[in-house]
């Protein structure tokens, strides 16, 4: 009877020993798997499509009138009256201003007088010359003398003439730098003229692109500060690279109705570049910059695999990328931020 009871209470502690070995491993095997459950990292992912692309060159530039002058007189003197004031538009041709041109209106008038009877005296005199009536020396003395008092006449009415100043071209008077009544000297600018019914966009392009860029070929124009976009032509592309930033300069013609485009405006160009049948493009906060490019994380079998990528161009929001991505892979776009190369990762709805 002892030897059962005895028996019994072995085989009782031999069951509790072995239940209790059996849940000390179920419990280590949970505590792994949650420990392997925790060291990954939740993540979201995109898979990527190729489209169609068009590359751009972009640059910023400025507006400038299409034509501009200093306008001033050969002719210095008074200004005496100012027929068209700042602000004004004037027609190729017009009076703007007038020189004091009294001495000079006097002087033509007495040129003009010696020049007409000179011109009598020398139909006289080469009538009786040709009859053999008079010498040889006083018909070629009234012949020079009327040449000589011809070349004064119109040296006067030259001057006289540029006291009046007229528009070189057809615009408006942006700047007077004088004013009616004060002296006007030789060369020194008096107004200037502009010419804003079209207008020009000068822009400075990288020399990478010196090959790129053609005379005639299409550009778009965006104005900040009105908010508009505008369509114009390449109108002049510079021989030359700027060695100080590297550039060549640029300008693309543009029509101003309403003359909304005002001289110094900043502009952004948008010129095409190559317009590609596949390409991958990504948001821009998805890329990291390393110490030799940039790189994306990608998922791949359970892991985080980092991606070198080439840059083809970089936008506000948008990359696309050259090289490094192809259509198909799964970019991870939720949980990036931390993941480094190879690490466990669950993708999460």
């Amino acid at each position: 009877m002892k030897k059962n009871y005895l028996f019994t209470i072995i085989l009782l502690l031999l069951t509790f020993f072995m239940i209790t070995s059996c849940s000390d491993e179920s419990n280590k095997k949970t505590v792994a798997q949650d420990k392997e459950t925790k060291s990954k990292v939740s993540v979201k992912t995109q898979k990527l499509i190729a489209k169609e692309y068009t590359d751009f060159i972009q640059v910023v530039g400025s507006i400038k009138p299409y034509q501009k002058a200093l306008i001033s007189t050969t002719e210095g003197g008074k200004i005496v009256n100012f027929i068209k004031d700042k602000g004004n538009y004037v027609a190729k041709g017009d009076t703007i201003l007038i020189i004091d041109n009294e001495i000079l209106e006097a002087n033509l008038l007495a040129a003009k007088a010696q020049f007409e009877l000179a011109e009598i005296t020398y139909e006289k005199q080469k009538m009786v010359y040709e009859e053999n009536v008079n010498s040889e020396i006083q018909y070629l003395q009234s012949k020079y003398g009327l040449k000589q008092l011809e070349a004064n006449y119109k040296l006067i009415q030259t001057r006289y003439n540029n006291t009046f100043v007229v528009a070189p071209f057809s615009g408006y008077i942006d700047h007077k730098y004088f004013e009616e009544g004060e002296l006007a000297p030789v060369g020194q600018p008096i107004l200037l003229l502009i010419d804003v019914n079209r207008v020009k966009v000068e822009a400075g392009v990288p020399e990478e692109y010196v090959s790129s860029i053609k005379k005639g070929e299409s550009a778009t124009v965006y104005v900040k500060a009105i908010d508009k976009e505008f369509s114009g032509k390449i109108s002049f592309v510079g021989t030359s690279i700027n060695a100080t930033n590297r550039t060549f300069p640029i300008e693309i013609t543009l029509s101003n109705k309403g003359r909304v485009l005002k001289p110094e405006l900043i502009a952004k160009v948008k010129i095409q570049n190559s317009i590609y049948d596949k390409i991958i493009s990504i948001p821009t906060e998805l890329i990291s910059r390393v110490d030799d490019g940039y790189i994306v994380y990608v998922y791949e079998n359970g892991i985080a695999q980092s991606r070198k990528i080439e840059v083809l161009r970089r936008t506000a929001n948008n990359v696309a990328v050259a090289s490094g991505l192809k259509e198909g892979d799964e970019l991870i776009v939720v949980g990036y931020q931390n993941l480094i190369d190879g690490q466990a990762v669950t993708v999460v709805e």
